[in-house]
């Protein structure tokens, strides 16, 4: 049966997964609703999509609370289409797999924010159940149909990102210094190399080493560098 709630399934699941028994949800703080409180007072926020969207709710948080932020990554995902009448049409694999990287492709918005000793960002390697419904209604590139939401079908990995070093470990081990963006890809980062070494430079982790050829040199930062604000 195709969920008809206006939350999502997924968010839902990950608030009842890493809220405890007596934290609150859906409480007032700040001027936001926060999803989980828990009772020392630190927050747990769930974001399934574009971190960035919570900036102005983490500089409010931020300089009085602790907040970890949960944020799947779908390394599967299972696609299940259903008729207008609600019935299964298909089900299959989708070709697409995503890895710990995936989150640079989402965080660009609060990269100011990194790293600060308040909030950690939990990067959940997950498989996926993406429920759609084939109602003329949606993109045109999936031929109108529609996703109505998504499921959590399993854990894989938990990633903890909250200081200088927690990020670094990211960097591919046989990554040599100072490294081109085209270098970090092809490391294993993949696509989100480009976002993965702005995000690091605008929070200070890496910066700038020169120039090789056209492409800029990145290297690691011996200390916090000044925050770039271009």
């Amino acid at each position: 049966m195709i969920n008809t709630w206006n939350e999502s399934l997924l968010h839902e699941e990950l608030k009842d997964r890493y809220c405890s028994d007596r934290a609150q949800k859906e409480v007032p703080l700040e001027g936001s609703i926060c999803d989980v409180v828990n009772p020392d007072g630190s927050v747990i926020e769930i974001q399934t999509r574009a971190l960035g969207k919570l900036k102005r709710k983490l500089e409010k948080l931020l300089p009085e609370r602790r907040v970890t932020v949960i944020f799947p990554v779908p390394q599967n995902t299972i696609i299940e289409t259903f008729t207008s009448e609600g019935n299964l049409k298909s089900r299959r694999k989708s070709p697409s797999h995503h890895s710990i990287y995936k989150v640079f492709e989402e965080i660009t918005g609060i990269a100011h924010l990194l790293p600060h000793n308040n909030l950690t960002i939990t990067v959940v390697l997950s498989d996926i159940l993406e429920l759609r419904k084939d109602d003329g209604q949606g993109s045109w590139r999936r031929k109108g149909i529609s996703i109505i939401d998504k499921k959590l079908v399993s854990i894989h990995k938990e990633y903890h990102l909250h200081n200088r070093e927690d990020y670094l470990d990211l960097l591919p081990q046989s990554m040599s210094q100072p490294f081109t963006v085209e270098e970090l890809r092809d490391q294993g980062v993949g696509k989100a190399a480009g976002k993965m070494a702005w995000v690091l430079r605008k929070a200070g982790i890496l910066e700038l080493a020169g120039k090789k050829g056209r492409a800029y040199l990145y290297k690691t930062a011996n200390v916090r560098a000044t925050p770039v604000t271009e």
